[in-house]
């Protein structure tokens, strides 16, 4: 497995709240995979050098890679984020987790539906029904599949909709893989499953919007996020 960690590091939040969300990451992303420690690859990439002898020590126990690129806007970034990621590894078959450094997680990652031939969201809500936007944090790639994706990402616009963010992504991998080989990682059960809008958010702060038709966000039970914790 490779474990992609992507962004900024200590985005809003101290070296020390960092170092426990990627604690957690620990506990409830790569222990559930029940893998042995030389089997997994935890790739950081971020855009300065700053805080890597802190992190790297965090994952002493993994195979260990430390990258830097120049910040673009969301989209540029994940392209340029896996593009980075050594030929040698996607050649070992090896699946992949791609998610933000500043999670700070709650529960484990639930991996029951992963195979190499899927691309997995993080979990079944859509934030809205009819457009198909989703929660943009984490997704999981199949081994069999990295080549393809890679290719299309860097040649095939992703974000048709929603530009510069990662929100088209289940429209895009349906339009481009098929449907068949989507699925998802976490079970969530939706709030208001008869309503277009779901109230359980990628953003895991709840946020009150007057001037439009709904009131609440629920943030989500799986993940925080680092500026939020004290």
């Amino acid at each position: 497995m490779i474990i992609l960690l992507r962004g900024d590091l200590c985005r809003d939040c101290s070296i020390g709240i960092q170092l426990v969300a990627f604690k957690n990451i620990i506990t409830h992303v790569i222990k559930p995979l029940n893998i042995k420690s030389k089997d997994i690859n935890v790739i950081i990439v971020t855009y300065n050098e700053k805080y890597e002898k802190y992190i790297k020590d965090i994952f002493k126990d993994y195979n260990f890679f430390f990258f830097i690129i120049n910040r673009q806007n969301q989209v540029e970034n994940y392209i340029n984020t896996l593009n980075k990621i050594p030929e040698f590894l996607i050649n070992e078959t090896n699946n992949l987790l791609i998610l933000r450094s500043d999670l700070c997680f709650k529960q484990d990652i639930d991996y029951s539906r992963i195979s190499k031939d899927k691309i997995l969201v993080q979990w079944n809500l859509l934030h809205q029904k009819s457009t198909g936007e989703m929660a943009d944090q984490i997704q999981f790639i199949g081994a069999n599949l990295i080549h393809d994706f890679i290719n299309k990402i860097n040649t095939i616009k992703i974000d048709t909709k929603w530009g510069g963010t990662l929100h088209n992504f289940y429209n895009y991998v349906i339009l481009y893989f098929g449907k068949e080989k989507i699925s998802y990682l976490n079970y969530i059960k939706d709030p208001t499953p008869n309503n277009d809008r779901c109230e359980i958010r990628g953003n895991p702060r709840g946020r009150f919007k007057p001037h439009i038709s709904y009131k609440n966000e629920l943030g989500n039970p799986l993940y925080n996020y680092t500026r939020y914790e004290t």
